[in-house]
This record gives C-alpha cells, sequence and structure tokens, in this order.
C-alpha cells in the first residue's frame, strides 16, 4: 500500500513536473508575444508619429500652397484690370486716330483748295500786271 502510494505520488510529482514545463513554455511564449506585441506597437507609434509629422508637413504645404494661389490670383486680376485699361485706352487712341485723319484729309482738301484760289488770284495778278504795262506804254 505504501509503495502504491508512492508509486501514485511520483506519478502525480511527474505529471506536476510535466504541467510545470507545459507552462513554462507556455510562460515563455506569451513572453514572446508579449515581446512581439511591444515591439510591433514601438514601430506603429514610430510610424504614427512620422505620419503625423508628414501630415504637418503637407497641412503646412497645403496652407503656402493656398497662400500663393492667393497672390496668383490678385496677380492676375492685377494684369487684367491693366490689359482691360490698355484696351480701352487702345480703342480711344484708334477713335482719336480716325478723327485725325479725317480732320487731316479735311485739311488736305481746304489746303487743296486754297492752293487753287491762291494760283487763280497770281494769275489774275499776273494778268492785271501786264494790263498795267500795257496800259502804261
Amino acid at each position: 500500500m505504501l509503495v502504491n502510494e508512492l508509486n501514485h505520488l511520483k506519478e502525480q510529482e511527474c505529471q506536476y513536473e510535466k504541467e510545470k514545463a507545459e507552462r513554462e513554455v507556455a510562460v515563455r511564449q506569451l513572453q514572446q508575444k508579449r515581446d512581439d506585441i511591444l515591439n510591433k506597437q514601438s514601430a506603429t507609434e514610430a510610424l504614427l508619429d512620422a505620419s503625423s509629422h508628414h501630415c504637418i508637413y503637407l497641412e503646412n504645404e497645403m496652407q503656402d500652397s493656398r497662400k500663393k494661389l492667393g497672390q496668383m490670383r490678385t496677380q492676375f486680376q492685377e494684369i487684367r484690370d491693366q490689359l482691360i485699361a490698355t484696351i480701352r485706352c487702345t480703342e480711344e487712341m484708334e477713335g482719336d486716330a480716325q478723327k485725325l485723319e479725317v480732320e487731316n484729309a479735311m485739311m488736305r482738301k481746304t489746303i487743296k483748295k486754297q492752293d487753287d484760289q491762291i494760283e487763280r488770284l497770281e494769275k489774275i495778278l499776273q494778268h492785271l500786271s501786264l494790263m498795267r504795262q500795257v496800259f502804261k506804254s
């Protein structure tokens, strides 16, 4: 009976040792999993930190781009306004040039008429001068 009990206790001890070894293996596996998870968490945090910095960088770039776009729009509007003013000025100048051409044509006609009239008067003067000479002699 004592032998049976001793054998039984030895079997239980073996069983406990086996279970202890299995638990130690399980503990090591759990510790490894924990370490893997902590490493992944660190990598994830580093990636999140890098992503956060990149996001901030992109937000700053977006803000700068919006500012530049606003400046470009302002410059575009200024150039557009200048172009419109130049077009208006050009149209006015073309209108003035046409008026001057008309006035120039009218003055040429007037000058032509005056030239013709001067020629006639000179002929009349020459004729009168000849007549005077004839009458004097």
